[in-house]
């Protein structure tokens, strides 16, 4: 699975639908790629009271769900098909599920991946996941 796979994957769930009222999903696609080789997809939920959750948030689930934790590479698309780098709750909870995903490749442009550290230094809880 090249990194354009897990792009052309995730530009494939952006599909934005009203749900009700103000709440809209699937404006940003997400899919991840473990380090035993499984993808998992998810979709945003934008809701206007602030309850929603990013497309990483639902495909994090979904992984988490079959019983893995370690996250190879991710990315999140936008429904103008922009490659969207992950806010800090979306970083957040990639490292609060397993340190080693301090490793994972974040796919932040086209043509620019990065690390997970690299994008959370000077993390908050250091001290309680060192070994």
């Amino acid at each position: 699975m090249t990194n354009q796979d897990l792009i052309k994957k995730a530009k494939e769930l952006v599909r934005p639908v009203k749900l009700s009222g103000q709440t809209i999903a699937a404006e940003v696609g997400g899919a991840l790629v473990t380090d035993k080789d499984n993808m998992y997809f998810g979709v945003s939920i934008h809701a206007s009271c602030g309850v929603g959750f990013c497309a990483e948030h639902n495909a994090i689930g979904m992984m988490v769900t079959n019983s893995e934790s370690k996250i190879k590479t991710i990315v999140a698309v936008g429904k103008d098909g922009k490659i969207l780098p992950p806010c800090g709750r979306c970083r957040e909870i990639m490292y609060q599920v397993n340190p080693a995903n301090a490793e994972t490749d974040v796919i932040v442009s086209e043509n620019k991946v990065m690390k997970l550290k690299d994008l959370l230094p000077l993390w908050w809880q250091t001290e309680l996941f060192e070994e």
